[in-house]
């Protein structure tokens, strides 16, 4: 599928894995929404080294925990752009809980997990989707997780949202096909400010795990998405991009 002079949003697009995803659509010729909900000067970075490349690129600010920002934000992106084709929900956000601690998870740390990382991603797809059939369909591509496939990761609620995501992934797929493509990639352990989150142990405890021994390379990951992105005939799929690690997790 040709890419150039199509448009992509990326949520949580100004930092990390999803920065690394737009330089790389950037580079197939895509025009690029990045959306932040904080990391202004780290989008308006991105948004930089994005037009550098010769692409059209413009931030947009939105919690996507709310509704009704992901509604405006999509808006937005329509008057900016007139056009979306790709919609990757990359957003995410945890707490560093261990699964054993119960106690610790509140209803405000669970609700503010599977806000950002679940519900957001539907809420965004259904706002996206008439702007995709307006030019003949588009894709959505989710931003999962190992911790999703197999119990892991920063937190249970955590874990558990990103469980979620890749089963309304699969619904989304059926919901819309057969012109919206919608398919999630489930990342390892990715060495970045998330990862930050860890301590040296854990660090090493996953690396050692890792059928290669080592980290998860962040433009592998970002590959992944690139090739959702350019293929016609894959929806519904989970692309684990991992290291090997979830077969030791």
């Amino acid at each position: 599928m040709e890419l150039r002079g199509k448009v992509a949003l990326i949520t949580g697009g100004g930092t990390g894995l999803g920065r690394e995803i737009a330089l790389q659509l950037a580079g197939e010729g895509m025009d690029i929404g990045i959306n932040y909900s904080k990391s202004h000067q780290e989008a308006e970075e991105t948004v930089a080294e994005l037009e550098k490349l010769g692409v059209k690129a413009q931030t947009f600010q939105a919690n996507v925990g709310n509704t009704a920002e992901i509604r405006s934000m999509v808006e937005r992106v329509d008057q900016s752009f007139g056009r979306l084709d790709l919609l990757v929900n990359n957003a995410g956000t945890t707490r560093f809980i261990p699964f054993q601690d119960l106690e610790s998870v509140d209803e405000e740390a669970w609700d503010e997990i599977f806000a950002v990382n679940t519900r957001s991603a539907f809420f965004a797809a259904k706002a996206a989707v008439p702007l995709m059939r307006r030019n003949g369909g588009g894709q959505i591509i989710n931003t999962s997780s190992i911790a999703g496939l197999a119990p892991g990761g920063s937190s249970l609620p955590y874990a558990t949202s990103k469980a979620a995501l890749i089963h309304l992934t699969r619904c989304l797929a059926v919901a819309l096909a057969p012109d919206i493509q919608v398919n999630t990639v489930a990342p390892g352990f990715l060495a970045t400010r998330w990862s930050a989150g860890f301590q040296p142990a854990q660090h090493r405890a996953n690396v050692e795990r890792a059928l290669l021994q080592r980290f998860t390379d962040l433009a592998d990951t970002a590959a992944a998405f690139t090739m959702l992105a350019k293929n016609s005939s894959i929806t519904g799929q989970v692309i684990t991009v991992d290291a090997g690690l979830v077969n030791r997790t």
